[in-house]
């Protein structure tokens, strides 16, 4: 797991999957998962000085979110991406090894347009 003193996310990790979970604003799962498999050119890069980006086109050039990132313990992370610098993602690393990383996220939604929830994604990525 990641630490001060050594940062394990540091790298290039191939986004497998992503599952989506809806919740309702108690934390009550509302419906069935669903798991999107994804092409292999979708990755995340975490760099040493901090930065990451999130890329999702088979172009060379790498396209998609970017931003900085902060360690908070073993088991988090905060994600900011530089597009919504006052909406920083705290993260959740689920398991992390030499060759596979999971972690998860949550985000705010309104279902139907009126009733409040959220949605987790958990990302499953190798190197």
């Amino acid at each position: 797991m990641p630490s001060p003193g050594g940062n394990k996310i540091t790298g290039k990790w191939t986004i497998l999957s992503v599952t989506v979970i809806p919740h309702d604003s108690t934390g009550k799962l509302m419906n069935d998962s669903a798991v999107y498999t994804e092409p292999n050119y979708y990755y995340f890069q975490f760099n040493n000085d901090l930065t990451w980006l999130e890329n999702l086109t088979p172009d060379l050039s790498p396209a998609g979110e970017s931003g900085t990132y902060s360690l908070k313990d073993d088991t988090g992370f905060t994600l900011v991406n530089k597009n919504l610098p006052s909406q920083p993602e705290e993260c959740k690393i689920l398991s992390l090894t030499n060759t596979s990383f999971e972690f998860s996220h949550q985000h705010p939604t309104l279902y139907n347009g009126v009733t409040p929830g959220f949605l987790e994604y958990i990302f499953r990525m190798k190197r």
